[in-house]
């Protein structure tokens, strides 16, 4: 049985290719990054994780803004296409193949943690985010990007947008890990984190685009902070 890190593996130089088989991530990364970068307001001199943070989409784009970056990932070959491109753009990004468990044992802190198209990707929920959770600062911002578990989003997540149109490549997503934002904002809560807004992902098919809207019924982001 393959699983998500091995997945992700198969994708290779795909991650910097805006055409290729990721090309919704890019699509959406400018619109998430904006969301999240109003809602942190200074990013310069902040210490940011990007925890399953693939080939460093929004990784790089927290780095240009001053920001102080850690990206970990599972995937040995996410990691390596996130190093080179980072250095290509003469960025620099603390990049480690890891897992929340394994970088919470060193004990850093961080003023952001972001977990965009991850959370939908876990097989326990409650232990990642437990983990992840306790990197973050009193006060730090928890930024979250996911699918909700609604027919809606079985229907349009994987048959249309796997199946259908081929924007993600097929067998990305597993409908039984899409998460119901009732139940990220109550492990949330668990962790001593408060949800502070939570709005959609839309996707326009007249304007090929995605557009913040406050239909959660498909894709949702928001952002969280601890007490």
């Amino acid at each position: 049985m393959t699983t998500d890190a091995e997945k992700f593996d198969q994708w290779g130089r795909e991650w910097w290719n805006p055409a290729g088989k990721l090309f919704s991530l890019h699509r959406i990364n400018p619109l998430r990054f904006e969301y999240f970068s109003k809602a942190a307001g200074k990013l310069d001199g902040k210490t940011v994780l990007d925890v399953g943070c693939g080939g460093g989409l929004l990784a790089e784009e927290f780095a240009k803004a001053g920001s102080a970056v850690t990206g970990i990932d599972l995937s040995p070959v996410a990691i390596e296409a996130a190093s080179r491109h980072a250095g290509q753009a003469g960025l620099s990004i603390d990049y480690k193949v890891g897992s929340p468990q394994t970088l919470a044992r060193e004990q850093q802190v961080f003023d952001i943690i972001v977990c965009a198209e991850v959370l939908e990707h876990v097989d326990d929920l409650g232990a990642f985010l437990k983990d992840t959770l306790s990197m973050l600062k009193p006060g730090g911002l928890f930024f979250f990007g996911t699918i909700n578990k609604t027919i809606r989003a079985r229907f349009l997540a994987l048959f249309v947008a796997e199946d259908l149109l081929g924007m993600v490549p097929r067998g990305t997503h597993d409908y039984n890990r899409f998460v119901r934002p009732s139940i990220l904002k109550q492990l949330l809560e668990d962790n001593g984190v408060e949800m502070k807004e939570l709005k959609g992902m839309s996707y326009d098919p007249l304007k090929l685009e995605f557009r913040i809207s406050n239909d959660t019924s498909v894709n949702y982001l928001g952002y969280a902070a601890k007490r």
